[in-house]
């Protein structure tokens, strides 16, 4: 690097002329030694500010650690609530899906969930916002019962999530059943009488305990020893009250604090900060001391080299800033093409000092195999350059080529190179830049591959700006809707109008993407081709370092056979194997919204319990395969008796019940017994046997509400008053009211 140093030789240094002796001798030895004495200022004051700014940045590096941890810290808790989130966001989902508590079923997967996620204290379930459910019971018995609507303190929380439809953070409470903890409530919505619109059925409450919690996320200490608090109670953020630590804390001018988003609400940390440590101070005092006993000394030997060093100092640091501080290598050869200098760029390019090809031929920058092709441009550069048209003609070389680092690997870069002429027209040397390319080229092939996904996904993606005008669609979209991407592209759609018309979905999507960021939903949707399909939805929307919505992203996957295959579980669940009516759960659910429905509309219910006579002796005589004939004949008759959306089930053998809706009186309900009757009465020609089978049947009848309230207490009265005809004789119906009759009359036909 000597050569680029720009100074002055002893035969052409400029010779000062001697000063004069004067008045002022003090006055001209003070105007010689400004300038040594103001760079030995300089000096000082740079080490000192150094020095300062080493002491700021060690403060400032034991804040930023302070705001890692309190980031930390921040990230493990809202992970504990998220999968929290997860359980009781499942738990409503599986019963939305069944339509109704199934708590056989449902027990064994909330306890799996229970075992992933040990800050849950319980999940109560509250269908009608009375907790029946409590899960595990062990520890949790005192919460059963307990009617959320009305508690004093949770029912606050429990009517913001009824009133808002969404799930809702309260607390932290002290719970019945003992402990403290955070409650996620999230309310279950869905079609309980069958009108095709979703209504309140209850809550699901995950009570999450608070010293779990702050356990999980490693700050036991912390709140113990006081240097952490947090505030927030019923999830209002720096609204709510305090409810961990001192909140003293909260009132602190230097305490940290940042959010943390508590599921459907917000909590506030706040976190005392650490400090710099008396070593710090005692090394930042000791260091001014340095900067100035330097400075002393820089002072002392400006004053012997003055001339000299001024030129020197200002040529390297005139390098310095300029190639220093860019992250493309800069280079200069002398007149026979040897290096004579190399920026710190190059060692970070190739991890290679540059020191270590100072001398060396240029070319040697590049892979063997890369000097040919620079060669020859670097000549023709230098041909083009002495064709007698002024200085203007001078070219550049801009080669892409490749360079090799110290571990082996490949860099690939961009050299440019333009010839340096001296003052007498004549050449001087080279200087060029080695830009590296492997960023671009990533971000190329990342871009590309980006690109392959989109076109080669199996699922139909759209992407639409701002205002829902279609940017693209991938193929599997095209394919989806049956329209190319020219006639998509440029349109205005409505995020899922592209599909579904349904404007209350439209709504719910815009305001899940308003509030959280996305929205998914399965839609049972007709394509333009006319076939109907169930499509998985998935909607996100992007924004910018401004929070401004810049595009939305929409994913549909085709999930119609899992769709189909969940419903035909659930007739499996509900429905007998052999004859296709309800079974006892089946009956269970529909004798509920059958009930719920009489209550709105002030009617009643009649409930026939169906015992066939003599059955046995066809499966005994004329085969199984028969008997299972006449079952399915007589759920076929029971089924045609009433009207439509009257309720047939097979509780097992030849035991049916069959629930009419709207029974005004003890008229309709003789009426009902003789038409059941009449139906069983016409002999049966069944395949696989030549002969007419007769049924006989005793019928056993109660109402709703005049015999009772609930389905197994209609049942047990229905079934006694089927015993006493069966008593009777054969084709006899018997009233649960006229049980009470010694004579034990009965109606008989």
């Amino acid at each position: 690097m000597g050569s680029l140093h720009v100074g002055q030789s002893a035969e052409n240094e400029r010779k000062l002329p001697p000063t004069r002796a004067g008045p002022w001798p003090f006055f001209a030895r003070l105007n010689r030694a400004l300038p040594p004495l103001a760079a030995g200022l300089v000096v000082s004051g740079v080490l000192l500010s150094t020095t300062w700014v080493v002491e700021r940045q060690l403060t400032t590096a034991v804040l930023q650690a302070d705001l890692d941890n309190l980031a930390q810290i921040r990230t493990r808790i809202e992970s504990q609530l998220n999968q929290a989130s997860n359980v009781s966001h499942g738990v409503g989902a599986l019963i939305e899906v069944n339509r109704k508590l199934d708590v056989s079923s449902l027990r064994p997967v909330a306890e799996r969930m229970l075992e992933r996620t040990p800050v849950i204290r319980s999940i109560a379930i509250a269908p009608d916002n009375v907790i029946r459910v409590n899960i595990p019971q062990e520890g949790n018995e005192a919460a059963v019962g307990v009617d959320l609507a009305a508690h004093p303190v949770q029912g606050a929380s429990l009517r913001r999530a009824m009133q808002t439809g969404e799930p809702v953070l309260g607390g932290p409470y002290e719970l019945v059943q003992g402990g403290y903890a955070v409650i996620h409530r999230v309310p279950v919505y869905f079609d309980r009488d069958g009108d095709g619109a979703d209504e309140y059925w209850g809550v699901v409450s995950t009570p999450i305990d608070v010293m779990r919690l702050f356990e999980a996320a490693e700050v036991s200490e912390q709140l113990t020893q006081g240097t952490l608090a947090v505030r927030g109670g019923d999830g209002l953020g720096a609204e709510g009250a305090v409810f961990l630590g001192h909140p003293e804390l909260f009132r602190q001018e230097n305490t940290l604090k940042t959010p943390v988003i508590a599921l459907d609400g917000r909590w506030q940390l706040a976190m005392q900060p650490s400090k710099p440590s008396q070593m710090v101070t005692w090394l930042t005092r000791f260091a001014e001391l340095v900067a100035l006993m330097v400075g002393l000394l820089v002072t002392w030997f400006a004053v012997r080299w003055q001339a000299q060093q001024r030129l020197l100092v200002d040529s390297e640091r005139l390098l310095r800033d300029v190639t220093s501080n860019v992250s493309d290598a800069v280079f200069r050869t002398d007149g026979a093409g040897h290096l004579i200098y190399v920026s710190p760029a190059y060692e970070r390019m190739v991890g290679r000092p540059a020191q270590g090809v100072i001398g060396a031929p240029w070319l040697n920058l590049f892979l063997e195999e890369e000097r040919r092709p620079i060669r020859e441009a670097t000549e023709r550069m230098r041909q083009s350059e002495h064709v007698p048209f002024g200085p203007s003609r001078r070219d550049r070389v801009v080669l892409t080529t490749r360079l090799m680092r110290s571990d082996g690997a490949e860099v690939p870069a961009e050299v440019r190179v333009e010839p340096v002429t001296a003052a007498s027209y004549g050449q001087a040397g080279l200087v060029g830049t080695l830009t590296d390319l492997s960023d671009r080229q990533a971000f190329e092939q990342l871009e590309g591959l980006a690109t392959a996904v989109f076109e080669g996904a199996g699922d139909s993606i759209i992407i639409l700006d701002r205002y829902r005008r279609v940017l693209a669609v991938n193929p599997a979209f095209e394919r989806l809707v049956g329209s190319p991407s020219k006639e998509l592209v440029g349109e205005r759609l409505t995020i899922p109008e592209v599909l579904d018309k349904s404007r209350r979905r439209l709504e719910a999507c815009m305001r899940a993407l308003h509030q959280r960021g996305r929205w998914s939903e399965e839609l049972a949707c007709r394509l333009p081709d006319g076939r109907e399909r169930v499509l998985g939805w998935s909607v996100d929307v992007i924004r910018d370092a401004r929070q401004r919505v810049t595009r939305y992203v929409a994913v549909l996957s085709d999930v119609t056979t899992r769709h189909r295959h969940m419903q035909a579980m659930h007739h499996r669940a509900l429905h007998d194997p052999l004859t296709d009516t309800l079974n006892r759960s089946g009956l269970e659910e529909r004798f509920e919204q059958a009930r719920q429905h009489a209550i709105r509309e002030g009617t009643g219910i009649a409930l026939a319990f169906v015992d066939l006579n003599g059955f046995k002796p066809i499966n005994d005589t004329l085969g199984h395969h028969v008997g299972d004939e006449v079952l399915r004949e007589v759920a076929r008759r029971l089924s045609g008796v009433g009207r439509r959306e009257d309720i047939v089930a097979r509780l097992g053998g030849d035991e049916f019940v069959i629930a009419f809706y709207g029974v005004r009186n003890d008229e309709d309900v003789v009426r009902l017994g003789d038409s059941l009757l009449e139906s069983l009465r016409e002999p049966m020609m069944l395949d696989g046997t030549s002969q007419l089978v007769y049924v006989h049947a005793s019928i056993g009848f109660a109402r709703f509400p005049y015999d009772a309230d609930t389905l197994d207490g209609l049942t047990r009265r229905a079934d006694a008053a089927m015993y006493r005809a069966k008593e009777t004789k054969d084709d006899t119906v018997v009233f649960n009211h006229d049980l009470g009759d010694s004579t034990g009359s009965s109606y008989d036909e």
